[in-house]
């Protein structure tokens, strides 16, 4: 779908590996111990802050993935749209199937929509495939604009999202989950990558630190005084933007060849397919409350850092069936 996939760059498809993990942890993690509160703030306060640090340090890693594309640039094609649908259909159907034949899913339709992507918890495929749709139209943008005109657009965009959006909640991106967010981000991506701006080319991993325990402190802070995290974890928080761009441009410095990493990253997308799925996740869910009801401490840290890579690299050797079958698919045709 885009540049780095047709020739893989092994530090960039690490960031891919490193952003799903992530993800990983924030659904293994935070949904499973859910916020702090005030009280736990107050009382454990060594342990609640560091929980609220790895989340500043990981709620960038969904706006990654859309910056990742950005700074190479969508090339939308029939072949390339046909292999990111095929990876969805086939994982999404393939699901459904071994649950319907044991018995653990009904023919019916609301067991049968998450296989047609009706989930609210693919979000991320419908946004995601939007701006695949509106890619030519962005990249038109970024090749014909001046150099005023795009910092002119991203500026207006950032304003509008902060004011309206992210601020006082008039129009909703969804915090931003949302195709309008991604747009933004895919632009802000092309924009740092063609013009670089220097004080994010020299210090991007001091941005990406100095926002991501920004995130965290203010955050904490909210929670103690007033018991809201200041929407400060969110995707379209500004800290968040500025710290995940930050990673990015970290990744690009990286020089690393390697075809085993190139080979794990190309199952990132079906990793969140697979474990988020709605007959999955319950038994991801289990798994981990299970481990947070039994260790505390570097222990707990240990053992569920653990389960998330056995996870990974179960839904990466589930994956494998559908890379077969589209090499198949592709040879014949």
């Amino acid at each position: 779908m885009t540049k780095s996939m047709k020739q893989r760059q092994s530090n960039i498809e690490l960031l891919r590996i490193l952003a799903i993990f992530c993800v990983l942890m924030g659904h293994g993690c935070w949904m499973v111990l859910g916020m702090p509160s005030s009280k736990d703030i107050s009382e454990h306060f060594t342990l609640e802050f560091s929980r609220l640090l790895i989340g500043g340090l990981t709620m960038g890693s969904v706006n990654v993935f859309v910056l990742i594309s950005g700074w190479f640039g969508i090339h939308p094609s029939a072949k390339g749209l046909g292999k990111f649908l095929y990876q969805i259909a086939f994982l999404l159907w393939g699901i459904y199937i071994v649950f319907l034949l044991t018995g653990n899913a009904a023919f019916s339709l609301s067991d049968i929509q998450p296989s047609m992507g009706i989930y609210e918890g693919y979000w991320f495929i419908m946004a995601y495939l939007g701006m695949y749709i509106l890619s030519p139209i962005l990249n038109a943008f970024t090749e014909k604009a001046s150099k005023k005109q795009f910092e002119l657009t991203l500026a207006a965009l950032f304003i509008f999202q902060c004011y309206y959006c992210w601020g006082w909640s008039m129009v909703n991106y969804f915090s931003g989950y949302s195709l309008v967010f991604f747009c933004f981000l895919y632009l802000l991506a092309r924009y740092v990558r063609i013009y670089p701006i220097s004080i994010i080319n020299n210090h991007y991993l001091a941005i990406y630190f100095v926002s991501s325990i920004a995130i965290s402190l203010i955050a904490c802070i909210g929670i103690w005084l007033i018991g809201s995290p200041m929407k400060m974890l969110r995707y379209d928080n500004p800290l968040t933007i500025l710290s995940a761009l930050g990673l990015l441009v970290t990744f690009s410095k990286i020089k690393i060849t390697s075809k085993f990493i190139n080979q794990l990253a190309k199952s990132c997308f079906a990793v969140y397919i697979i474990h988020f799925n709605p007959f999955i996740f319950p038994y991801f869910k289990k798994g981990a409350t299970i481990i947070a009801n039994n260790y505390n401490g570097l222990l707990y840290a240990l053992i569920i850092f653990c389960y998330l890579i056995v996870v990974y690299l179960g839904c990466s050797a589930v994956d494998r069936l559908r890379l077969l079958t589209w090499s198949m698919i592709t040879k014949k045709a």
